[in-house]
């Protein structure tokens, strides 16, 4: 994908799966392309029906604003739209090529881009201070109890390998 060049009206691999997800989430919303429409716009984002039915079938981009009030309309957040809603069993693009529950923990302010890490090595202060960054709804008592309990890690990775152990069970969003 990487040296993969298009056009600047068509849609990329994060594209095709806001298109998929709009309309498999619509589908079992059980809402029809004008009911989506229809409540996109009474968002003050104006979409017509058409205009549902071009996105879900990849025949026109999504701009952000309108990603947002499709995300409101179908009542999930805007990672919910770029991101599978299953493990596909092979890399997710998201700029970069990775696996399905690191994606979504990126897409979550949870942890970096995998090409990233080395920028953090051992230093799980800037670790820390990317979470901040990427976590500013927290207060400091949440990011406390959350990051910095007892069982504080000591690097990022070793936080990050403690994290990926609690999730391995579950089968993520949309399960």
């Amino acid at each position: 994908m990487a040296g993969t060049t298009r056009r600047h009206s068509e849609t990329g691999p994060v594209g095709d799966q806001v298109a998929d997800n709009v309309a498999e989430i619509r589908r079992r919303r059980r809402m029809t392309t004008k009911q989506l429409a229809e409540a996109v716009g009474e968002m003050g984002v104006p979409m017509t029906a058409s205009t549902v039915t071009k996105i879900e079938t990849q025949g026109r981009r999504v701009f952000v604003d309108e990603l947002v009030a499709l995300a409101a309309a179908l009542d999930v957040t805007p990672a919910a739209l770029m991101l599978p809603g299953r493990d596909p069993r092979q890399p997710v693009w998201m700029g970069e090529p990775m696996p399905w529950r690191r994606a979504w923990r990126w897409m979550h302010g949870a942890a970096p881009l995998p090409s990233r890490e080395e920028l953090y090595g051992e230093d799980f202060g800037g670790f820390l201070s990317w979470l901040s960054i990427n976590r500013p709804y927290m207060t400091e008592v949440e990011f406390q109890r959350e990051y910095l309990g007892p069982a504080r890690p000591a690097t990022w990775q070793e936080f990050m390998r403690g994290a990926e152990e609690e999730g391995e069970e579950d089968e993520g969003p949309g399960s």
